[in-house]
């Protein structure tokens, strides 16, 4: 038996360790919190894993997969749709520490909006170190 497309097969199993941890967590903690959600996740995860798994294995349907991962529309959209919601993600923390700040500012409670400006502040710090950083790595690669 050959793997013809690791990437999907490995994904695969990941997908169905998932899909099996869910039952097996229950069979040492108890059944009691196990309801039909559980059972309808665990049966998708299991099939979409088995049906990664046994993509993987045949010839052409790995051979397609690869295509359809290499597509460079798929790519393009792919990496647009990213970079919006990395955009959208950075402005709406923005205005989260923005809207801190003034609260902070009009109230005086120093406590509160610290505690939840420094993750915002953190988190907006890091995104700007990341943009810098990647757009260093692109311009020195390209």
């Amino acid at each position: 038996m050959k793997i013809y497309y690791k990437k999907k097969f490995w994904a695969g199993v990941g997908a169905l360790l998932l899909g099996l941890a869910l039952p097996g967590t229950c069979l040492f903690v108890g059944w009691e919190r196990y309801d039909l959600k559980d059972a309808v996740l665990t049966v998708l995860m299991v099939l979409g894993g088995a049906s990664a798994i046994l993509r993987s294995l045949d010839r052409e349907t790995a051979r397609q997969d690869r295509d359809a991962d290499r597509d460079e529309r798929d790519r393009y959209n792919r990496c647009r749709g990213r970079a919006l919601t990395f955009r959208v993600l950075f402005w709406l923390n923005f205005i989260m520490l923005a809207g801190c700040f003034i609260g902070w500012w009009k109230s005086g409670e120093q406590e509160v909006y610290i505690q939840t400006a420094l993750p915002c502040m953190v988190l907006f710090i890091v995104g700007w170190v990341t943009r810098i950083v990647s757009d260093l790595y692109y311009e020195c690669k390209g």
